[in-house]
């Protein structure tokens, strides 16, 4: 059989995070990750059409597509290997079902704390009400960036994503690493009751279970395919494609590339705690 190259809609994902931005990701993607991010959207518009008709086989395909974006950020990273050099024994294990399916769960918790920051806005003390920021992401030209404005929402600046780093107090750089870790342990404790450990591991082997049979026992869904779309897909997928569209249209300033070291520190650390 010979593969023949597919022309994909891209209506799907511009539904995710709008069509300046999925048209900016392949207007400035290198073809290794050009096509890791098409063949995503092409498992997640297959997915979609499963509903009702094979909707483990869709889950599947979900899975899929998360994968494929994870394997088209390592590709990014790979392309930039002289700035992150200390990552780069794990990045290539791209074949690895826990390290692709462990990347979502840290980048939310990275999101999680950035979030907080964006969504109560920035103030300054002592003029809390006479001056108040909000931040949000936007593609600014040819570039994604933060965008803060008043509250009027009249555009005060517009700066880059990547110039940022996570601070705590007076906690050195590991140090911040280290609480960011604890926090999403602890998070996943609460919400999920089971260890981080547990965690990423029940997620890599979700796949394996829908299509193999264990000893004396066979695994089916307990939740709908229109469900894991809704709460679990299209939140990682939303996220993933922003942060393709950060990393591809920006670079940062600072030596130590801030929140993108602070992300793969955390990272390394998952995947250490997974026995990865």
């Amino acid at each position: 059989m010979t593969p023949s190259q597919t022309i994909f809609d891209t209506a799907p994902f511009k539904a995710l995070v709008g069509a300046e931005i999925v048209e900016l990701i392949f207007e400035t993607a290198p073809t290794k990750v050009a096509t890791r991010i098409g063949k995503s959207l092409d498992h997640y518009t297959r997915a979609a059409r499963l509903q009702g008709i094979d909707e483990e086989m869709g889950v599947i395909r979900l899975i899929a597509a998360e994968e494929e974006l994870v394997v088209a950020i390592f590709e990014w990273i790979k392309l930039n290997a002289q700035h992150l050099p200390e990552h780069g024994d794990f990045i290539g294990r791209f074949k690895n079902h826990r390290i692709k399916l462990a990347f979502y769960p840290v980048l939310s918790q990275l999101g999680f704390v950035l979030g907080g920051m964006l969504s109560n806005g920035v103030s300054i003390d002592g003029l809390e009400d006479v001056l108040h920021w909000h931040v949000r992401a936007v593609r600014h030209e040819d570039r994604v960036a933060l965008r803060v404005t008043d509250a009027t929402g009249a555009t005060i600046a517009d700066f880059n994503p990547l110039d940022l780093a996570i601070t705590l107090d007076n906690l050195t750089e590991q140090e911040v690493v280290d609480a960011l870790f604890a926090d999403l342990s602890k998070t996943v404790v609460v919400q999920r009751k089971m260890t981080l450990r547990q965690f990423v591991t029940d997620r890599a082997d979700f796949r394996n279970k829908l299509l193999y049979a264990e000893d004396g026992s066979v695994f089916s869904m307990e939740e709908s395919l229109e469900y894991l779309i809704e709460k679990v897909f299209t939140p990682s997928l939303r996220e993933l494609l922003w942060c393709l569209a950060t990393l591809l249209t920006n670079k940062p300033t600072v030596r130590s590339w801030g929140l993108v070291s602070q992300f793969m520190h955390l990272y390394r650390k998952v995947l250490a705690e997974c026995k990865v």
